[in-house]
């Protein structure tokens, strides 16, 4: 455990770690879907309350990512290192940039496009997140699900793309008429609003939000 990193009391009960809303996409993985204007990024254990969590040695809140109109600002709370540069305030990302959480934690920032201010979080070699993620999205007003090598995540099995975008407060989901779709077995027009526990269906998509 690094040293940065304090163990939860044993006095105190046990509280339910903060768990993002995830988009299970069939064949493909599953993401985590963060939509606020903050994330915050620490050690996974009972009762760290962090958007996003990974199992290694890292500190209970290690950094935070703001998303600042199109783009993303990273602030260091522990040992942060941005494409091998140790930094001590808030630094701007950009598209491929590797970010190092004390020795052994290393994630990789991915804007697939400047068309839309969301991006996307892989991390790097064995380490995983918790729960298991293939990546974690950090929304901007638009993110795009499709064949295409610049959507933010790629669907290779996919002859179309699905796009979720900002209505208000809640997100929709636009997708092609001869996609076929369903939700829980009804046929829907696009656009729809994506909710938690629906599941959408058509020729080749197959997801579902959690």
């Amino acid at each position: 455990m690094s040293h940065l990193a304090r163990p939860v009391s044993s006095s105190a009960p046990p509280i339910a770690m903060a768990q993002p809303k995830i988009l299970w996409i069939d064949g493909v993985g599953s993401y985590a879907i963060c939509d606020q204007t903050e994330v915050t990024i620490g050690q996974a254990f009972p009762g760290n309350q962090v958007d996003l969590a990974i199992r290694g040695d890292l500190s209970r809140r290690a950094v935070v990512i703001r998303r600042h109109g199109e783009d993303h600002l990273i602030q260091p709370l522990q040992l942060v290192q941005v494409n091998g540069a140790e930094i001590d305030r808030a630094v701007l990302l950009c598209d491929g940039f590797v970010i190092s959480l004390g020795s052994r934690i290393e994630l990789r920032y991915v804007k697939p496009t400047q068309l839309s201010g969301s991006a996307r979080l892989e991390l790097i070699g064995h380490t995983r997140w918790q729960p298991l993620l293939s990546a974690a999205l950090l929304m901007g007003e638009s993110c795009v699900f499709g064949p295409e090598l610049n959507s933010h995540v790629v669907c290779p099995d996919w002859s179309t793309k699905v796009v979720l975008f900002r209505n208000g407060k809640e997100w929709m989901c636009r997708v092609s008429d001869q996609a076929n779709v369903q939700i829980d077995g009804k046929p829907v027009r696009a656009p729809f609003p994506l909710v938690q526990g629906q599941r959408i269906r058509g020729d080749e998509i197959s997801m579902t939000l959690e």
